[in-house]
């Protein structure tokens, strides 16, 4: 009270904080009861927000109508005879020669890769089939080695008789290793910037050191060879088992006095330039590099013989 007396302008504070301290103020009771009310609305949204979020309201049903499946594709039988007219011949190249190549290895009347060129060997393969089958009628078919909408039709047809199988199949002596003589192995560009057309070169057999003369008659991706002479055909024929055939053989060629590892194939077949030989066609020389007639792609088969005739193999 002896500061309420000294300093009337704060006689308001002494009296506030005596009715403070016996409950009897009226802005006190009055703040405290609205301080109460804050806090209770405070803390009921608080726990109607956490049960709303722990409560989510369920995902409304969707119904998924079934995707229809589609309708299959029926494919029309095509038959067994590739579309063709014409006539197939010496020297024609293309996909319907490939579709015959195949279909006579697989009756076992071809025995060599398909190339999509047609020579003598397709020829060959072709008459030999010719030869086992006869038309609608019964007559013999025209042996002639070509194919036309006859032929075609009954190649492709089922049932049609396999080529027979030959009582004896020649393989030549055996390829062992350690060979009679080695050569260089020399890539194919070097080999064919050193040959020269018409000229003859002495080709020795990697195993039995037998040896004959071939005469280059040119070729882009491997040389094609004709035997010189009747005496070379006899030799290539013995080297190879007795009869030309379609195995590989590792050998050397002497060019301009080296020894170069080739692999040479016993089958002739193609154009053909010396007619007193007894070979009718000529027959491929492969050397490192060498590429096939099959898609210009290399033989595995020649490139290891000329690694073996090189001493690598």
């Amino acid at each position: 009270m002896i500061c309420s007396t000294l300093y009337p302008q704060n006689r308001w504070i002494d009296f506030t904080f005596t009715h403070m301290a016996h409950g009897t103020c009226p802005w006190y009771n009055c703040a405290m009861k609205k301080l109460t009310v804050f806090i209770l609305t405070i803390c009921v949204l608080f726990t109607a927000a956490a049960a709303n979020a722990a409560s989510p309201s369920p995902a409304p049903d969707v119904t998924l109508s079934p995707t229809p499946a589609p309708n299959p594709v029926i494919t029309p039988y095509a038959g067994n005879v590739p579309a063709f007219s014409g006539l197939i011949g010496m020297n024609y190249s293309g996909d319907d020669v490939v579709r015959v190549q195949i279909r006579l290895r697989d009756l076992c009347y071809f025995n060599f890769k398909p190339t999509g060129i047609y020579q003598s060997m397709t020829a060959n393969a072709a008459k030999a089939f010719q030869l086992k089958h006869t038309t609608d009628d019964g007559v013999p078919m025209i042996s002639d080695g070509t194919i036309g909408d006859q032929t075609m039709t009954i190649l492709f047809r089922h049932g049609v008789s396999r080529a027979d199988i030959a009582a004896n199949i020649p393989i030549g002596t055996s390829q062992v290793k350690d060979g009679a003589v080695k050569g260089e192995a020399m890539v194919w560009s070097d080999v064919k910037a050193a040959l020269s057309v018409g000229s003859s070169y002495l080709v020795t057999d990697y195993n039995t050191g037998s040896t004959f003369y071939l005469q280059y008659a040119g070729g882009e991706n491997h040389a094609e060879m004709e035997v010189r002479d009747s005496q070379s055909s006899a030799a290539v024929r013995e080297v190879f088992g007795g009869e030309f055939n379609f195995s590989k053989r590792a050998v050397t060629v002497t060019i301009n006095g080296k020894q170069i590892a080739a692999s040479l194939q016993g089958w002739p077949h193609g154009s053909d330039t010396i007619p007193s030989n007894d070979m009718n066609g000529h027959i491929c020389l492969y050397f490192d590099g060498s590429l096939s007639h099959v898609g210009s792609l290399p033989d595995a088969e020649h490139q290891e013989l000329v690694y073996r005739a090189s001493g690598q193999s």
